[in-house]
């Protein structure tokens, strides 16, 4: 059986640094992948909107990992934006720049490039990429339809 935490308020700066509002929740899918789902809903017209903002959509996701799923490997994590009647999944990127930066678990091989150059080939396995310890990133996501198991477990 899916579980729905109940929503929360949740402030947060607009791309101007404007204060804003929504509401969000975590829903717990019922499939045998149980995902954690952060379902963020606009209820003000007047804010702007996280469905069109991949600045205001990323501020608010990071703030949500950190203090609620912290620790929780990312691949089980799922975004869900609702605005009126509008509701989008966007994919979760992780910043790789700031994953290393911070000293996750990773491996850097030199690679020579040529004329004296190197570069590094690096591997993270998705198991040790973990909420709230690296930034991630929505903003090469296309907004794509909520799979009907999220769907069940956000009703």
């Amino acid at each position: 059986m899916p579980y729905q935490t109940e929503f929360a308020d949740i402030a947060y700066p607009d791309e101007s640094g404007r204060p804003c509002a929504l509401t969000f929740r975590i829903a717990i899918t019922a499939s045998s992948e149980r995902l954690a789902v952060v379902h963020l809903r606009r209820v003000n017209p007047a804010y702007q909107s996280p469905m069109s903002s991949y600045i205001v959509r990323d501020r608010i996701l990071n703030r949500i990992l950190d203090s609620h799923l912290r620790g929780m490997p990312l691949k089980t994590v799922r975004l869900v934006v609702e605005d009126g009647d509008k509701t989008a999944m966007f994919p979760i990127e992780v910043d790789f720049q700031d994953y290393i930066d911070r000293r996750n678990p990773h491996e850097a091989t030199p690679v020579a490039t040529g004329r004296g150059l190197f570069t590094q080939r690096v591997k993270i396995r998705s198991e040790f990429v973990l909420a709230g310890l690296t930034r991630v990133h929505t903003s090469h996501s296309k907004p794509v339809p909520v799979p009907k198991d999220i769907a069940r477990a956000l009703r």
